[in-house]
């Protein structure tokens, strides 16, 4: 497992080219202008590291070590980046990051791999300031009936060759569920379902 994790972890950038050059303009409009502490979760290969500036202060976590060497060519100068090799349910965190301490936090194609999704949530409204944001970009389960169907099909397949992650989680709706409130949301299709949103945590006045 761990030498396809290795060999994942080598591929993927040259694997998400394509995608990439959708998800460029709208990872630079969601990350380029934030500024304070950001918690970015799953950082994986560093593809976000070149959006943010230099009032940004990001703490990037990423539980696999192949993914985090890679992201380590990408660090920019101008960004105050610390990476650190964990997940969200490592309990070190709990002495790292403080309730109400963050201003962002971020989540890239990450949620769908998260075992536990709804005790990530739970930590991202105890950690966000209470004027902070969650900022997401996912993908999601179909709408659709048979959609739902073939991507219910297809997952156990897919979670395997795409290392844990999951075709068919209905991301949108949990955050919803979770307490989250929209301030904006956008659905969109590339080949599969995906959502991009910025989140509050309080109404906003």
């Amino acid at each position: 497992m761990e030498f396809y994790k290795k060999i994942f972890a080598s591929k993927y950038d040259s694997f998400m080219t394509n995608l990439e050059s959708t998800f460029h303009p709208i990872r630079k409009a969601l990350i380029s202008n934030l500024e304070g502490t950001i918690l970015e979760v799953g950082s994986g290969t560093g593809t976000n590291f070149e959006y943010y500036n230099a009032k940004a202060k990001v703490i990037a976590l990423e539980p696999s070590s192949f993914m985090l060497d890679k992201s380590k060519a990408k660090l920019p100068k101008k960004a105050q980046i610390t990476t650190c090799n964990m997940g969200i349910a490592d309990e070190r965190l709990n002495s790292m990051i403080k309730n109400n301490s963050l201003d962002y936090i971020i989540c890239t194609l990450v949620l769908c791999t998260i075992p536990d999704q709804n005790l990530a949530l739970d930590k991202f409204k105890k950690w966000l300031k209470p004027t902070g944001k969650l900022i997401i970009l996912e993908h999601i389960h179909a709408k659709n009936k048979p959609s739902r169907l073939l991507y219910n099909i297809v997952n156990p397949l897919w979670k395997i060759m795409g290392n844990g992650c999951n075709i068919n989680r209905d991301t949108d709706l949990s955050i919803k569920k979770a307490g989250f409130i929209v301030e904006s949301e956008h659905y969109f299709k590339k080949s599969i379902s995906f959502y991009q949103a910025i989140f509050t945590v309080a109404p906003l006045k």
